[in-house]
């Protein structure tokens, strides 16, 4: 499924390609068309906020929410980011961490999920209580899947974790996160 893969390098920039957000949406319509699940989430997500796309008199919203909502329900960590961060914004932050927290169960993630999970342990949001052992553990895996999307979020806040009581420690994280192409 390279079309997904050079489909992410046209969005983001990576590696020195020039962005593109319409070929980039090309690009996740025709890993889409292969039945790519993160593919068709990601056009989801272009086409419920127009990115990428030409404008037209029909909105293609209602499109992009089913085509996210569909991968979600099948449990494709893609998918289940994008429904999460639109739970998020209708401040269900408790729905969007149970979504994470199914994928990661079913072993079915990326570095975005992992990050996304990791942030709202540490921080509190949609649980009962902190975990902050476990967002730094779900942060370190994230980054594992570097260059994957999300790798350099979790790398950088692993720097902000440990800069005040390990810097050592602290600069081994910002490395990462620079090289990944973190912007401060």
């Amino acid at each position: 499924y390279a079309q997904h893969s050079y489909a992410l390098l046209l969005w983001s920039g990576f590696g020195g390609i020039a962005k593109n957000p319409m070929e980039s949406a090309k690009f996740h319509a025709a890993a889409a068309h292969q039945c790519h699940l993160d593919g068709i989430a990601v056009l989801g997500g272009c086409l419920r906020t127009g990115t990428g796309v030409e404008k037209t008199r029909n909105n293609m919203a209602g499109l992009g929410l089913k085509l996210i909502q569909y991968c979600a329900s099948k449990g494709n960590p893609t998918g289940v980011n994008k429904q999460a961060a639109l739970l998020e914004s209708n401040e269900d932050d408790y729905g969007a961490v149970q979504l994470y927290e199914s994928c990661v169960k079913s072993g079915r993630i990326n570095a975005l999920l992992l990050f996304n999970l990791g942030w709202s342990l540490v921080n509190g949001q949609g649980v009962d209580r902190k975990d902050v052992s476990r967002g730094i553990s779900l942060w370190k895996e994230a980054v594992s899947l570097a260059p994957d999307e999300g790798s350099e979020e979790a790398a950088w806040c692993l720097y902000e974790e440990y800069k005040r009581d390990d810097p050592k420690e602290a600069d081994k994280w910002f490395g990462i996160a620079m090289d990944l192409g973190y912007k401060v």
